[in-house]
């Protein structure tokens, strides 16, 4: 009991990582649709009141929902037996009974309370369930609400050290996109931009960067899942549910097997969250920079000889004028869209430095790999000392 008390308690810390498909022999039945079973329930008892339809008026309606919670309970309870299981027994794992109750059982209150429409009815519930259910699915199975809260800290994170984040990277990204803002060309492509186009544009870069990040990300989860000896682990699991598990130095090596496919995606979207926001914070801060820097360097006349503009109006180029230290500063569009463009390739030149430059990648990716080698360092431990003890444990009983 101890070490499945044990068990239980590791794997649901993974959960809580936003990282559940490092469980071993992770199940959807037993792992991922139990986990869902208090949004199903919640589904299911919200559209048991459509029974107060157009169908009944009154105590009628009170009824007709009385009665579909009735059907309801007599529905779980009826699956809960032929599946073994006490009447009212929350279930430990969700089969085809399970998702047959879920899809069918809801369409009772919409056939009771419709007048009209019964069977357009009956189908919409039936296909928003299923959408529902789905969606239910992908967010469970790979731990995407956990992992948007740890995208939350790590942005705040983040953000309280973009000056440190800035000053290590500026210099370098600043060598090679000065020359680029201060060309004439490059203002007259931002002039002829259309925003559709820019847009298109973006995700370009946008999508060429994510392949570069999603390249890194996988090397770097190859690298993170080896430990070569136990003090390493031993240092990484400290408050953790393993944490008075790790084998002595003794023992033999760790040895846990290769990520599975599964649990290699889950590691490597995490990777790609941290690193895709670390970039995010790179292409703003020089968008920002180059914004001010044109703010204080580029003249309405040098931007319209630039531009061959004849004028810069309001509407079509966002002209806002200002009066600063007896001078005059002016705020475009064509601005705008050169700063963000230099940003947005001073990002892609960040990722691909981080990808190919191992010195820099162990600059600025330290902090974004240490809580996935925690994790991972836990897997080590919990396969060895928890799941290799549960299978002796069921041989036994056997």
């Amino acid at each position: 009991m101890t070490t499945a008390n044990d068990r239980d308690r590791c794997e649901r810390w993974f959960v809580r990582q936003g990282l559940p498909q490092l469980i071993d022999d992770y199940s959807a039945t037993e792992d991922v649709l139990t986990r869902m079973t208090p949004f199903l329930a919640a589904v299911v008892f919200f559209e048991f009141f459509l029974a107060f339809g157009d169908r009944w008026q009154g105590w009628s309606q009170a009824l007709a929902f009385l009665a579909g919670i009735g059907f309801l309970i007599g529905a779980v309870v009826m699956v809960n037996r032929i599946r073994g299981r006490r009447p009212f027994q929350l279930p430990d794992d969700i089969g085809l009974l399970e998702l047959a109750l879920y899809l069918i059982v809801p369409a009772v209150p919409a056939a009771l309370g419709a007048q009209h429409g019964v069977t357009s009815n009956i189908a919409t519930i039936i296909g928003s369930n299923l959408a529902l259910l789905v969606i239910g699915y992908v967010v469970t199975s790979w731990g995407l609400l956990p992992m948007l809260r740890w995208a939350i800290g790590q942005l705040r994170s983040q953000i309280g050290q973009v000056f440190t984040l800035s000053m290590k990277s500026l210099p370098t990204l600043l060598l090679f996109s000065a020359f680029i803002f201060l060309n004439a060309e490059m203002w007259q492509v931002a002039n002829d931009f259309t925003l559709p186009f820019f847009a298109m544009v973006t995700a370009l870069i946008v999508g060429i960067g994510s392949g570069f990040v999603s390249v890194s990300a996988h090397r770097l989860t190859v690298d993170l899942a080896r430990f070569d000896q136990w003090s390493d682990v031993r240092d990484r699991c400290e408050s953790t549910p393993v944490a008075a598990m790790v084998p002595t130095d003794h023992d033999p090596a760790p040895d846990a097997p290769a990520l599975g496919r599964g649990a290699e995606w889950n590691v490597g979207l995490r990777l790609f969250v941290a690193q895709g926001i670390q970039i995010a914070l790179v292409a703003v801060v020089i968008t920002m920079f180059y914004v001010l820097f044109g703010l204080l360097t580029v003249r309405a006349d040098t931007l319209m000889q630039w531009t061959t503009a004849t004028e810069l109006s309001r509407g079509g180029d966002w002209a806002l004028y200002w009066s600063v230290l007896g001078g005059e500063v002016v705020f475009t569009r064509q601005l705008l869209l050169v700063a963000a463009f230099i940003g947005m390739m001073s990002g892609l030149q960040f990722g691909v430095q981080i990808m190919t430059d191992q010195p820099y990648r162990e600059e600025f990716a330290a902090d974004m790999t240490a809580e996935i080698r925690q994790a991972l360092a836990v897997r080590a431990v919990y396969l060895r000392q928890l799941v290799s003890a549960s299978s002796a444990q069921d041989s036994a009983i056997t």
